[in-house]
């Protein structure tokens, strides 16, 4: 512990004065210097942890050193907060037969949406489909949304459990970007405000019904204040979605060859998993804690690695939890091992409305609850 206290040291302060350490200068990849300085952003933090954070991390570590474990962890900003205040994701108790049902439904929805989109094709030869262009393999080893411009920026929820709401608008933005090739930054403080079913900070389950029967209004518009308030009704609502759901028929935990399947079918997935002070604290690696307990986090499942036998996900901890994970700059992202803490249950794909074509009345005529304004 002394040892790695002094390493915590000399790579703060080598960060403060702008002089790169002897471990980022040997590094012969840039993952692996953008791994060295995040570590470093991780370790001035902790010098000035309260003692609390600092035995809890201590524990941690002695505790991965034991299991032979495969992940880091410091001082993330999720340890600020409570895991009541994060980890806000609440299963239905009657979640196989909701499960059932909806699929049901999403097959009629899903075919009436593709024969529209494949008349819609045939009939304009000449316009290329954004959905229509994108490959990927589900026999690949190796798959990531992020490389194909198809995940939108890592949010932050901060002290809201609006986890369901974040991983909910995180896969439909995802499908808007897949489907329409457009960007999007939806609003999950419409959701959390204006959802009938009562879920609110204290928790919530996936909340694709409402993008389809109200659709969402923009960040813009409708901004974040990680508190449940009165309803805004009259904001413009832009988005909307037509389908949705489960990979699994009962809504459990999918193999890992169907969770490949439905992310390279559908896009990024909405998925369930068990949070802990250790995923709280996950600063790079491959977290393989396999903790045991019930689901109460919602995430979004954007690749996998099999030579690391990982997932990666995009959690809404902000861009002070985790690594990049291999890409980009930004923080927020986690290698999580196939099938630890109950990652991928509950998995679940939506539908953007593809701006391209109109739908037909026999699609809205299928919904249990028709739009309101319906929207061509």
């Amino acid at each position: 512990m002394k040892r790695y206290l002094v390493l915590l040291t000399i790579a703060a302060s080598m960060l403060t004065l702008g002089i790169p350490s002897a471990i980022t200068q040997t590094r012969d990849t840039q993952a692996g210097v953008q791994t060295q300085i995040q570590q470093a952003d991780y370790a001035r933090r902790e010098l000035q942890a309260p003692p609390q954070v600092r035995s809890m991390l201590g524990n941690l570590r002695a505790d991965i050193q034991r299991r032979n474990l495969t992940f880091q962890v410091g001082y993330t900003a999720a340890l600020d907060r409570t895991l009541d205040q994060l980890a806000g994701l609440r299963p239905p108790t009657d979640l196989s037969s909701q499960a059932q049902k909806q699929n049901a439904l999403a097959d009629q929805l899903l075919k009436a949406e593709n024969e529209t989109r494949d008349e819609f094709v045939r009939l304009n030869p000449r316009v290329k489909l954004p959905e229509l262009e994108i490959a990927c393999n589900p026999a690949a080893r190796f798959f990531d949304w992020r490389r194909s411009g198809k995940v939108t920026a890592v949010r932050d929820q901060r002290g809201c459990g609006s986890c369901w709401a974040f991983a909910t608008m995180a896969a439909y933005e995802s499908s808007y970007l897949i489907r329409n090739g457009l960007t999007s930054d939806t609003s999950e403080q419409d959701v959390l405000d204006c959802n009938t079913d009562g879920y609110s900070c204290a928790g919530g389950w996936w909340a694709f019904n409402f993008v389809i029967a109200k659709g969402d209004a923009t960040e813009a518009a409708y901004p974040y204040m990680a508190v449940k308030q009165p309803c805004k009704a009259t904001i413009p609502e832009t988005y909307w979605a037509v389908s949705w759901g489960y990979v699994k028929p009962g809504g459990g935990t999918p193999t890992v060859n169907e969770l490949k399947q439905a992310l390279c079918q559908y896009g990024p997935l909405a998925v369930a998993v068990r949070v802990t002070p250790a995923f709280q604290a996950y600063t790079s690696g491959v977290f393989n804690e396999h903790a045991s307990g019930s689901v109460n986090h919602g995430v979004l499942l954007i690749g996998w690695d099999d030579s690391k036998g990982a997932w990666l996900i995009k959690n809404s901890w902000g861009p002070l939890w985790g690594d990049t994970c291999g890409y980009g700059t930004s923080k927020g992202y986690m290698w999580i091992a196939y099938n630890s803490n109950s990652i991928g249950y509950a998995a679940a794909w939506v539908r953007a409305k593809n701006r391209f074509y109109i739908l037909p009345d026999r699609y809205y005529h299928l919904l249990p609850v028709r739009p309101l304004p319906m929207k061509p």
